[in-house]
């Protein structure tokens, strides 16, 4: 049980096959299918089960309605040397976004960076996933995604920005050092996540319709979401709206389409990804034993009250996926339940 929810757990093999069958069952090409379902997969093994499973019926939807164009690849339309934009033609977030990604660590081959700035794309999920890709090309990873108005500006009340993630992953010797933050106090589909099962949220993440903070998960929907750290996240989220919306020329956030309605309309996010080679800088082996060196020295650090260790980003989550590797994914029963109910 989890929050009294019910939960079923399933392998990694049959995770990815009820995916895959759903997606396939609604017309989405075993390919793009596959690498949908590793994305997901991926998001409810690492503990993110916010972005994983519990996307997949509107990702369906949007998919059956027009919303996300089924197997559409992203083009790359302009290159100067390790710079390049793609437009993702109204594909699914997580096909373009890896598509982006592997693109910008082949640029990073030949120049030792590489930089896309993708277009024309819809909600790719926890950015985590495609800057810990990165990692495994020997590389440094960094991608921003705009989204649509969600979230008020410092001092504002009504939403003007997305929430608007970023994301850094390094290679380390036993597991990636991966940060994903949203730029918002919190993501939206936790809020949405926490809305599926009744329960409240934390005290300053969001304002009501009428602009006045709430602890109710179903009115902060109706309502916006506030920056993180006030102007720090205003601060953040207007760089990555830069960086993503403004650079690449595709839509700004306040021109994307909702995530959750319009599900015939593509939305148009914007990302920037980037591959930085580790070797461009250091020989690998000493780039390792200086990573190690730090995270050593962060952790001989004395633990404040409560608390029995200190983690690097993106270690616990490790762990977690580790272990859910031979152990099983846990996902809720009723979402369960309403994925297997898509088959046809």
């Amino acid at each position: 049980m989890e929050n009294g929810n019910a939960m079923k757990v399933l392998t990694v093999d049959d995770y990815l096959l009820l995916c895959v069958k759903v997606m396939n069952d609604h017309g989405i090409d075993v390919k793009h299918a596959k690498m949908v379902a590793d994305a997901l997969c991926w998001c409810d093994m690492h503990g993110i089960t916010s972005h994983g499973m519990n996307m997949l019926p509107t990702y369906i939807d949007r998919a059956d309605k027009g919303g996300i164009i089924p197997n559409n690849d992203a083009v790359l339309i302009k290159q100067t040397g390790a710079v390049g934009v793609m437009d993702g033609q109204g594909g699914f977030g997580q096909v373009i976004g890896q598509q982006a990604m592997q693109t910008a660590c082949d640029l990073a081959k030949d120049h030792g960076i590489g930089v896309i700035s993708m277009r024309n794309g819809n909600h790719a999920g926890a950015l985590g996933y495609y800057t810990e890709m990165a990692t495994r090309n020997g590389c440094i990873g960094f991608m921003v995604h705009n989204s649509n108005p969600t979230v008020a500006p410092f001092g504002g009340r009504k939403a003007a920005l997305g929430t608007n993630p970023i994301s850094f992953a390094f290679p380390g010797k036993q597991f990636p050092m991966v940060l994903d933050m949203a730029t918002s106090a919190t993501a939206k589909g936790k809020i949405y996540e926490l809305a599926r099962k009744g329960d409240t949220i934390p005290a300053g993440l969001a304002l009501n319709a009428n602009g006045d903070p709430t602890t109710s998960a179903a009115e902060a929907i109706k309502g916006v979401l506030v920056p993180l750290g006030g102007p720090k996240g205003y601060g953040l989220a207007l760089t990555v709206e830069m960086l993503a919306g403004v650079l690449g020329g595709g839509k700004l956030g306040i021109e994307v389409e909702s995530f959750h309605h319009a599900p015939g309309e593509v939305q148009g996010v914007s990302m920037t990804v980037m591959a930085i080679r580790v070797d461009a800088f250091l020989e690998e082996t000493e780039y390792f034993e200086r990573v190690e060196k730090l995270i050593s020295g962060i952790k001989a650090t004395p633990t404040a009250t409560g608390f029995q260790e200190i983690s690097m980003p993106g270690e616990r989550e490790s762990h977690m996926a580790e272990q859910r590797k031979k152990e099983g994914v846990p996902v809720l029963e009723s979402l369960y339940n309403e994925v297997v109910s898509l088959k046809k």
